[in-house]
């Protein structure tokens, strides 16, 4: 994490509406561990590393959206970059400044919020998701994170998340059912199943176990 980028957060946030005051208390070298790159979302996108433990006095289910529309003014050419907030149970897990700029000078006086808006997390995902599931046994579905998935497109392909493994790696399934683990550093897109029967027979069965296959690629 870059101090510039701690500085800019806790700027953004001072100069946003009362009601997402909550986000002060989450801009702390405590809270937030360190910020790098979000391979999987795409150019531009970072993402949050957070005392776990922390988080869980900050969790809001009902706060899953992007807070977009802030300008925040450059210095080098009084231009504005437009930045964007996500937020996930009520928690900044990840943060996007438009633009490409090789050096860092904002003005954190010159911060505007009169554009800002919540583009909430849609279901649209979700229902494509469902119809590549196909039929799955409850046992199979109460391991997954089905409701809060979200589609990523990278060189290797489309995919669908069904799995949240944390830290910004997730399992997912492409359009023809086959099944990825996908972690983000070092990044690497592993097929873990050809097809979505024997993903489930497995998970149903206990020969594969998410919780073990991810303890194994943080090693």
């Amino acid at each position: 994490m870059q101090s510039w980028e701690f500085e800019l957060l806790k700027a953004v946030v001072k100069k946003l509406p009362l009601k997402y005051s909550f986000l002060n208390n989450q801009i702390t070298p405590k809270f937030i561990l360190d910020i790098v790159p979000n391979e999987l979302l795409g150019h531009g996108w970072k993402r949050m590393i957070v005392d776990l433990e922390l988080s869980k006095l900050y969790i809001k289910k009902e706060i899953n959206y992007q807070l977009i529309g802030i300008k925040i003014c450059n210095l080098l050419d009084q231009s504005y970059n437009v930045m964007a907030l996500d937020l996930y149970d009520g928690i900044l897990i990840g943060y996007r400044i438009e633009g490409d700029f090789k050096e860092v000078l904002f003005d954190l006086e010159n911060i505007n919020v009169e554009y800002l808006r919540e583009v909430p997390y849609v279901n649209i995902d979700k229902d494509h998701l469902k119809k590549i599931m196909g039929n799955v046994d409850n046992d199979v579905l109460r391991q997954l994170d089905i409701d809060i998935t979200f589609k990523i497109n990278v060189d290797e392909g489309e995919f669908y998340v069904i799995k949240d493994l944390g830290d910004g790696n997730y399992l997912s399934m492409d359009q023809n059912g086959a099944v990825y683990g996908m972690i983000h550093d070092p990044y690497e897109i592993e097929k873990l199943f050809e097809d979505k029967e024997s993903f489930y027979k497995a998970l149903k069965s206990g020969d594969f176990n998410m919780i073990k296959y991810y303890n194994i690629k943080m090693l």
